[in-house]
C-alpha cells in the first residue's frame, strides 16, 4: 500500500470489504481442512495489506495443520511484532497530542493508519488532531473514516456535527497549557494518574482534549477539577483527594492536566510543581500509592471510549467492532511512575 497523507471514506469501505471476504473465506478453508488454500488466501491478504496482524495470525494457524513449524513461528511473530509496534506508535501519538504538538500527531496517525487501516482509533486521534490545527474539513473526513469502521460511534458523531457547524469559521484555539506532557513523567513520587469521581451529570466530557490543562481546587470536602471556563468536570478520589489537600494547606502547589476522557470516566495527571521545605520528606504521590491501582491500565489513554466497554478508555474511538474488542491501549505511565520498565523495540512504523 502506497504510504497515506489523507483519508477517504469509500476507499476504506472497499478496503474493509475486502478484508472482511477474505477473512471469512480463510475461516471457511480452515473449517474444511484446506489448510494449503487457506495459507495461499491469507498471503494474498498479506500481500495487500502488510499490516494485517490478525492474517498473519491465521496464517500460522494453517501453517502448524500443515506441519510447518518454523514458518507458523514466523507468521506468528510476525503478528505479535505488529500488535507491538501499533501499540508503541499510539503511545507516540498520545505523548505527541500532551506536548500539543498536533503536527507530530498528525504524522504519527496517519504512520497507523496506513499500517492498520481498519482501526478506528487513529481516525478519531488524526480527526482531533486536524481539528486542533484548524483543518476541519480534512478532520471531518478521519472521523467519517471512524463512523465507516464503527458506524455508532457517538463520539465520531458528535465531533464531526460540530465541525460541520464551524467549519467556516476561524481554526480552532491553541491548546491554553503548552506544559509537555512528557514532564510529568519525569519524577517518581511527584507526579500521579486518578480517575475523577462525582461528574456532573450535564457536564460533556466530549469537550475535554488530552493534553489540555485543568485547575485543581481545594474545597471543604476534598479537591475538585474545573475546566478553562470554571466549570467543575469531577473531583478527586477521597483518599488522594485528602492527602492532597493537606499537602496544598502546608504550601504544595500543583498543576493537572486531562489524559482521557469519555463515558467511562475522566482521568487526569497531576503533578507538585512546588513542594514547601516543611513537607520536604512527604512525597506526594508514594512510588506504590494505591492512587494508581485505583486507574485501570487501560483508563489511561489519549482520548474516549464511546462504547465504555468493562470501563476502560480507548482513545478516541469506539469499540463496537471486530478491530478494536481486544485491543485496548494500555499507555506505559503507571509502569514508569512505579519504577518498571517501557516498551522496548522500535517506536515508528516502518
Amino acid at each position: 500500500m502506497e504510504r497515506v497523507n489523507e483519508v477517504n471514506a469509500k476507499e476504506l469501505s472497499s478496503i474493509l470489504s475486502l478484508r472482511k471476504e477474505k477473512s471469512k473465506e480463510s475461516d471457511q478453508m480452515m473449517h474444511y481442512g484446506l489448510f494449503q488454500e487457506a495459507i495461499d488466501v491469507n498471503l494474498t491478504l498479506i500481500d495487500i495489506y502488510q499490516g494485517d496482524q490478525k492474517a498473519y495470525s491465521r496464517l500460522g494457524d494453517a501453517l502448524l495443520k500443515m506441519g510447518k513449524s518454523a514458518e507458523a513461528h514466523d507468521a506468528y511473530q510476525s503478528s505479535i511484532y505488529l500488535e507491538k509496534t501499533k501499540k508503541e506508535n499510539t503511545q507516540i501519538a498520545v505523548d505527541s497530542a500532551m506536548r500539543a504538538d498536533w503536527n507530530k500527531a498528525i504524522q504519527i496517525n496517519f504512520d497507523i493508519i496506513d499500517k492498520f487501516p481498519w482501526d478506528p482509533e487513529p481516525y478519531n486521534r488524526l480527526g482531533k488532531a486536524l481539528s486542533e490545527k484548524g483543518q476541519n474539513k480534512k478532520a471531518i473526513q478521519a472521523f467519517q473514516c471512524a463512523l465507516v469502521i464503527s458506524p455508532n460511534s457517538p463520539i465520531a458523531k458528535k465531533n464531526m456535527k460540530r465541525l460541520e457547524k464551524t467549519s467556516g469559521l476561524k481554526a480552532s484555539m491553541a491548546v491554553a497549557s503548552t506544559t509537555p506532557g512528557r514532564s510529568f513523567i519525569e519524577e517518581t513520587g511527584r507526579t500521579g494518574i486518578t480517575k475523577l469521581v462525582n461528574i456532573p451529570r450535564n457536564f460533556d466530557v466530549t469537550d475535554l482534549i488530552a493534553g489540555h490543562g485543568v485547575d485543581l481546587i481545594s474545597v471543604d470536602r476534598g479537591m475538585r477539577i474545573l475546566d478553562s471556563k470554571g466549570k467543575e468536570i469531577g473531583s478527586i478520589e477521597p483518599k488522594l483527594a485528602l492527602r492532597l489537600k493537606k499537602l496544598v494547606e502546608g504550601g504544595n502547589t500543583y498543576s493537572a492536566n486531562i489524559t482521557s476522557a469519555g463515558e467511562g470516566g475522566v482521568t487526569v495527571i497531576i503533578r507538585e510543581t512546588y513542594r514547601h521545605p516543611t513537607q520536604s520528606n512527604k512525597p506526594s504521590f508514594p512510588a506504590k500509592s494505591s492512587v494508581l491501582g485505583d486507574v485501570s491500565m487501560a483508563a489511561l489513554g489519549y482520548g474516549l471510549n464511546d462504547a465504555g466497554k468493562q470501563t476502560h478508555l480507548k482513545d478516541w474511538s469506539d469499540d463496537d467492532t471486530e478491530s478494536g474488542d481486544d485491543e485496548v491501549f494500555s499507555p506505559m505511565i503507571p509502569k514508569i511512575l512505579l519504577g518498571g520498565s517501557t516498551l522496548e523495540g522500535r517506536g515508528v512504523l516502518d
